[in-house]
Formats: structure tokens, C-alpha cells, sequence
């Protein structure tokens, strides 16, 4: 009896971070073939339908959570898309490649309408009110140097922020070098503790936070090698998750979660037949 306490007892420990993976659905590659190489981005909305698109053509296309095709969106230009993400209340925000636009999709009534784009904060004011009811230029950013960054990660503007907002509670999160602050604060910048700064060895202003739970200090994120990364911060304990598999195409993939913060979405799979949608769990 002892032997099998003391055994479920390290499978138990062995399970933090471990992701749980489920195939949804699988889009066929000639939907997006195109002259150009492969960039994709994908979003999820409260009810779990995904919006998908690849930089080969200036389509976004919205499947259901079974995977049937309900809508397409045709872009105002050509230009590959640098962001993709649902608003609170389920209307689809496209940023440009060139940071020029914002675009909102209305499924409501198939418009789509430009919004003002003229600095970083405006992509976060649009998403949901928390972002649009707190001091944005309050948080300190980082600056760029276009001089030393690649083509994929130019930006127009001189400063830009990483930001993850955790639903279940309202609060702010900013990944930068080494580290994640918790912003304890819901108007605006101010009294940081100690506490609040979440000390890593890995992340970097370009690790995109998937999943936060504040009990442990954990966050999920994806590397530049397309892993996804669960680390307890609080422990120093690191989990790698091999997100695609083995005999996948070469291209850029996009992992997301919806409002309910609960899954990740993503690409588990590409090649020349098929493009395999999965979600994650912890």
C-alpha cells in the first residue's frame, strides 16, 4: 500500500505541466496555398470557433469548433497579418503586417471597418475594458531598434508593449527579459511589490503568454522553436511541450486562447496535405 501511495504520489508530481492535447480539426493545405511561404495565425472566440489565416492569401477564414467552414473575411490588401485576436464581445480585431490598420470583423452584420491605429495602446484599448479603462502609457515598455531586428518583427513604432490580460481575475501581465510583472493594480501602473515580478530564465518581449495561474506562479507560453513552455516560477520547474509534429513543413505558427482562458489553440501539424487545428489542456 505504501509502495502505491509513494508511486501515484511522483505521477502526480510528474503531471505539472504536461499538456493534454486533442485534435479538432484539419484544414486542407490547398485552401491556402499561394506563391509566398507560410505564416499562419489563428484566434478562438468565447464559443470556441477558430479563426484561421495564412499569409499566402488575404483571406481569413472562420471554422466552427467541428471544423465546418461558416464565413470567410476577404482583407483590403495583401499584406501578411502580425496579429489576430476576438474582442470581448466576439467581433474578430486584424492588425496589419505594417502595423498600419486595425480591422473589425462584425459577424453580426458581415462588416468589416477600419479603426484608428496610431500607437500600440490602441490595439489593447479595442480588445476588451480592462485594457481601455487603465493607463496603458502608464507601464514601462521597451524601446525597438529597427537597425537589429528582422523583417517578421519590424515595427513602426518606437516602443511596444507584451501584454497578457487573465480574464478570471482583471489583472495585467507584462513579459519582458527574464521576468513577468503582475500589475496589481486595475487603473493604472503603481505600488509594484516585490512579489509581483515572476523571475524567468527564458522569457524574452517576444514570448506570447497563453495561460496564467496566479496559485503557483505559472504561465504557458510558446518558444521561438514553436514549444509550448509551462514554468512554475515560484519552483524554478520547466515543462516542454513539443507542440508540432515531427514530420511538419516548415512555416510560422500561432497558438492563442479564447476569454475563457481554460485551452490553448493551435497548429499541431502541416504538411502537404493537411493543416492539423488542436487544443491544449493542463
Amino acid at each position: 500500500m505504501l509502495l502505491s501511495i509513494l508511486l501515484h504520489a511522483a505521477t502526480g508530481s510528474a503531471q505539472e505541466g504536461r499538456l493534454i492535447r486533442t485534435e479538432i480539426f484539419t484544414i486542407p493545405t490547398e485552401k491556402v496555398e499561394g506563391p509566398s511561404g507560410y505564416s499562419f495565425k489563428i484566434a478562438a472566440d468565447s464559443k470556441e470557433n477558430i479563426a484561421f489565416n495564412a499569409c499566402s492569401r488575404p483571406y481569413v477564414y472562420i471554422f466552427s469548433a467541428t471544423g465546418v467552414q461558416t464565413d470567410s473575411i476577404k482583407l483590403p490588401n495583401d499584406k501578411c497579418v502580425r496579429a489576430l485576436e476576438f474582442d470581448e464581445y466576439d467581433n474578430l480585431l486584424i492588425m496589419d503586417n505594417n502595423e498600419q490598420s486595425i480591422y473589425r470583423y462584425n459577424f453580426k452584420y458581415k462588416k468589416l471597418e477600419t479603426l484608428p491605429y496610431s500607437k500600440p495602446e490602441d490595439w489593447f484599448t479595442q480588445l476588451n475594458h480592462y485594457y481601455k479603462h487603465f493607463e496603458l502609457p502608464s507601464i514601462p515598455t521597451y524601446y525597438s531598434n529597427n537597425d537589429y531586428l528582422q523583417d517578421f518583427y519590424f515595427t513602426r513604432f518606437t516602443y511596444s508593449y507584451n501584454l497578457y490580460l487573465n480574464y478570471n481575475n482583471g489583472f495585467i501581465y507584462q513579459a519582458h527579459y527574464n521576468y513577468i510583472k503582475k500589475i496589481n493594480n486595475h487603473k493604472t501602473y503603481a505600488n509594484m511589490k516585490k512579489e509581483d515580478i515572476w523571475l524567468s530564465d527564458n522569457l524574452t518581449p517576444k514570448s506570447k503568454i497563453l495561460l496564467v495561474n496566479d496559485a503557483n506562479k505559472a504561465v504557458v507560453y510558446y518558444d521561438r522553436f514553436y514549444n509550448l513552455i509551462y514554468e512554475n516560477t515560484s519552483q524554478n520547474k520547466v515543462v516542454v511541450n513539443a507542440a508540432l509534429e515531427a514530420n511538419s513543413e516548415p512555416a510560422r505558427f500561432d497558438y492563442c486562447t479564447n476569454i475563457k482562458q481554460e485551452k490553448i489553440f493551435g497548429i499541431s501539424g502541416f504538411n502537404k496535405r493537411s493543416i492539423t487545428i488542436s487544443s491544449w489542456k493542463l
